[in-house]
């Protein structure tokens, strides 16, 4: 009897950018159990949250290619790989090297599937930076093989795609939100923290850092920021 997990499932990352945050919330899972991290505290969710509630922007057609912003940049330069970072490294993220990050990841899976070998992994989905992102299923009689792979999955995912789509949407979140976000940071920067205009919300979250007080602040600032909107 083959252990199956379902596209969606199993080997998979589900990368959910709030459009405040930038702030990505992965799912992977090797027994149809779901582990998610969020980093973020409870205010800056708040935050996100309420950024989310505001009004989308009109459609229009699917961006070429978009510049990533300063201070998205300069944090991505301490997380991202080589590899990710010869993507990003020049400010400016195209629809083309998004999805070729997602194809070293791919391959780079089915390359330690091969290796760790009893895995049968499904044919990848359709890839759109702009939607849902999820990698192919697999099934196996062995739930350790399964697990193992799910396990190099994830540091594929990391070396691989996750700091570029990351740049990607840091960008789309830049051009809705850049206001309310210095809003957000002159109103801490008020009250005594090291905010300053120009830094994404997770720079914000991550300055005022994730004390009792520092929550209180980041809400109350929140709320006059986008009161301000």
């Amino acid at each position: 009897m083959k252990l199956s997990i379902p596209a969606g499932a199993a080997i998979l990352l589900v990368i959910a950018v709030g459009a405040a945050a930038g702030i990505a919330a992965r799912a992977a899972s090797t027994d149809a159990e779901t582990a998610v991290q969020a980093p973020a505290p409870a205010a800056a969710a708040a935050v996100q949250a309420g950024a989310e509630a505001a009004p989308a922007p009109a459609a229009a057609a699917p961006a070429a290619e978009r510049a990533v912003p300063p201070g998205a940049l300069e944090r991505l330069r301490a997380s991202a790989s080589p590899d990710e970072w010869a993507l990003i490294g020049d400010g400016v993220v195209t629809r083309e090297e998004v999805a070729a990050a997602y194809a070293a990841a791919d391959a780079c899976t089915r390359a330690a599937a091969a290796t760790i070998g009893g895995v049968e992994l499904a044919p990848a989905p359709a890839f759109d930076p702009d939607g849902p992102v999820s990698f192919a299923g697999g099934q196996s009689a062995s739930k350790e093989a399964l697990d193992r792979v799910g396990e190099a999955h994830l540091g594929c995912v990391a070396r691989h795609f996750d700091d570029v789509l990351d740049a990607w949407d840091a960008a789309r979140a830049e051009a809705v939100y850049r206001p309310t976000w210095d809003r957000l940071a002159a109103c801490l920067a008020g009250r005594g923290y090291g905010t300053a205009p120009g830094m994404d919300l997770r720079q914000i979250v991550t300055t005022a850092g994730t004390g009792a007080q520092a929550q209180a602040d980041l809400a109350a600032c929140d709320a006059e920021a986008r009161q301000g909107s």
